[in-house]
């Protein structure tokens, strides 16, 4: 509940490329989280015109039930990109809590009413889908992507002074004043790290995050957007972010 005591309305921004194999998935998983919400919960998906027919296969989805919707986009521009104008345009229903997160099922749908509580009742501006704390875990995933989503949580933290241990989660739920604090001072990273230099953004601003344990799963179906050249530029990144102003 929010502080005024009724149901939170909420917008679930979901950035895809080739998801094809998943979106229909995902759709059956999300669809008995929603309605134990009650309502009030709209799901964006923002494709950037994914070559495996993504996007034909949400706007199947879309005509079948108006609580999903598609902003298509031209070329490959990157998930930070991709995630500030969903915001953009989801902020038009003045929902109170938007939800990011990603289609690969890697994010499970079934912790969404956890992390929404969170944000809605006032206890945290953002909740966090945490890996790193008690609770939280990986499953299916080999020995080096574990150390690498460690490390990388690491050192942003260190370098950047966050105060949360999974820095480089997808899965977050966010209040309105938030996601306009984040529209209104944009971080510039369009890649993977747009997810620590939001954070970062409001850290810088105020906000206060809270953790919710998740585990993590290996993805059944499709493949990893997370490349050597995608870990280079976050390091590299983590650096230069941290003498950024915003």
């Amino acid at each position: 509940m929010s502080p005024g005591g009724h149901s939170p309305r909420v917008a679930v921004v979901v950035p895809t490329y080739n998801e094809r194999e998943n979106v229909q998935e995902f759709r059956r998983r999300l669809g008995p989280v929603l309605a134990s919400m009650g309502g009030g919960v709209s799901v964006l998906f923002v494709d950037d015109n994914s070559p495996d027919g993504t996007g034909a296969e949400i706007r199947r989805m879309a005509a079948e039930d108006p609580t999903f919707s598609l902003l298509e986009r031209e070329g490959k521009r990157g998930l930070g990109t991709a995630y500030l104008d969903g915001f953009g345009l989801v902020l038009k229903a003045r929902p109170d809590v938007v939800v990011q997160m990603d289609a690969d099922l890697q994010h499970p749908p079934e912790i969404l009413p956890t992390l929404v509580a969170k944000a809605a009742s006032g206890e945290a501006d953002v909740a966090v889908a945490s890996r790193h704390v008690k609770g939280g875990s990986f499953k299916g995933l080999n020995w080096r992507r574990r150390a690498i989503s460690r490390g990388a949580s690491w050192l942003s933290r260190t370098v950047l002074g966050l105060g949360v241990k999974d820095t480089t989660t997808g899965f977050k739920a966010l209040r309105r004043e938030a996601v306009e604090c984040l529209l209104a001072h944009p971080p510039r990273s369009s890649g993977f790290i747009f997810q620590v230099e939001s954070l970062y953004v409001l850290k810088g601003h105020g906000f206060k995050m809270v953790e919710v344990p998740f585990t993590f799963e290996e993805r059944a179906k499709g493949a990893s957007k997370m490349g050597a050249g995608e870990m280079w530029g976050f390091f590299v990144g983590v650096l230069s972010i941290r003498f950024r102003r915003y």
